[in-house]
């Protein structure tokens, strides 16, 4: 599914592919293939890509987190790519809604372009031309934590087409749990919150990954030095997730489907 912009000639899609940029690649790869599944790591040399895979399709990767953003204090993180039809000219257009590019674009080694931006929101997303998969696969909850979920909802439904859905209070005092889905689409695939207000809480994109078992996956998350927060919590679709963090400090989603 894709969006044609408004006034301009490129088209995004939905999020395409999810980077983990980390601080040891071979931890990362034994931790995650352990709560993910054994055969969602592809296992390979040190010199070679470790993707993340889900029904035998690679949704994403393992890479090193650059040492310059080590050096400026950026932690481990799971890094979601938008996908559009023309990189340089998604990145115009999110600049003229207030986003800014950070550091040069890159081409990967398949040769695909990706540039990673800062939302005027302050969290980072990449955009790279990537094709996107018709149905999704592995990630199939897509969280923005923002200061104003209200202007982030217009944000990027201006910049990627979303547009909203269902929405509860949560009770936590931050206002709405706002979902969202793909333009011409009627089912959620996500939700925006204002959960900044809390302190110790950043602006960020928090991505679930699909487990059959949730709780095994919590249990193994937090038996091979991992972190899981606040518990399990049950989506209004029935769907049951829990937010964790990695030994290495990557934060990410756990949802098993009702």
């Amino acid at each position: 599914m894709w969006y044609k912009l408004a006034m301009a000639t490129e088209w995004c899609g939905p999020f395409c592919f999810y980077e983990l940029r980390t601080i040891d690649r071979a931890a990362a790869r034994d931790f995650y293939g352990a709560v993910f599944g054994s055969e969602s790591i592809a296992v390979g040399r040190e010199d070679t890509p470790l993707w993340v895979r889900f029904d035998g399709e690679s949704v994403g990767e393992i890479t090193i987190l650059p040492p310059q953003a080590v050096e400026k204090g950026a932690p481990a993180h799971w890094l979601g790519h938008l996908g559009v039809s023309d990189v340089e000219q998604a990145v115009q257009r999110w600049e003229s809604l207030g986003a800014c590019q950070l550091g040069p674009r890159r081409r990967t080694a398949d040769g695909y372009q990706i540039a990673l931006i800062r939302d005027s929101f302050g969290s980072v997303v990449a955009l790279t031309n990537r094709e996107c998969s018709a149905a999704p696969r592995g990630v199939l909850w897509h969280e923005l934590h923002t200061e104003d979920q209200e202007r982030a909802v217009l944000g990027y439904g201006q910049a990627v087409g979303i547009v909203k859905t269902e929405a509860f209070d949560p009770g936590l005092g931050i206002g709405l749990y706002q979902q969202f889905a793909w333009q011409d689409s009627q089912s959620s695939v996500g939700a925006m919150v204002s959960s900044v207000r809390i302190p110790g809480v950043h602006p960020h994109w928090l991505y679930y990954f699909k487990v059959p078992d949730l709780m095994r996956a919590l249990e193994r998350t937090e038996s091979l030095g991992g972190r899981v927060y606040q518990g399990v919590r049950v989506l209004p679709s029935g769907a049951r997730v829990a937010q964790c963090e990695d030994p290495q400090g990557a934060v990410f989603g756990l949802l098993q489907s009702p």
